[in-house]
């Protein structure tokens, strides 16, 4: 008798002790949970894209430019899609955590997309894109 009290005692101790501990047990996050205010989930690579209008995966929809000056530092590519029409285009570099988007200058002989900061980017068949800010290129692709 006295073994079933004690049994009975220490099962009502363990369920009050999961009782309580357990909401306040810190969980992991949720995969999938860190969806930024647009809705497009980081960790599934996907970013926001203002000129597509949705979220996006830059490597797979965009064209990918390299930095023309190579240094010591890993290479990281920029990005760059455009609108239905082209006349706009949305520029994803490295360490900006959205795209710089550009309007297309129609006044210039080239197909040519302009920000405000001096930022260019450029379309010829031969040799590509080129970004560049200030007249200096940074960024640069082989043609498509």
């Amino acid at each position: 008798m006295k073994k079933t009290i004690i049994s009975i005692a220490v099962l009502i101790l363990l369920g009050v002790l999961v009782v309580v501990y357990v909401p306040f047990t810190p969980s992991q996050p949720r995969v999938g949970g860190d969806k930024d205010p647009h809705g497009c989930i980081a960790s599934a690579g996907y970013t926001y894209s203002a000129v597509r209008q949705g979220c996006i995966r830059v490597w797979e929809q965009g064209v990918a430019l390299t930095p023309v000056v190579q240094n010591a530092e890993p290479v990281l590519a920029a990005y760059v899609v455009q609108n239905e029409n082209g006349t706009r285009a949305e520029v994803f570099r490295p360490g900006l955590n959205e795209g710089m988007v550009m309007t297309r200058n129609e006044q210039l002989p080239l197909p040519t997309w302009t920000a405000p900061g001096g930022w260019m980017l450029t379309y010829e068949p031969d040799p590509g894109w080129k970004l560049a800010q200030g007249g200096q290129l940074l960024y640069a692709s082989k043609a498509q």
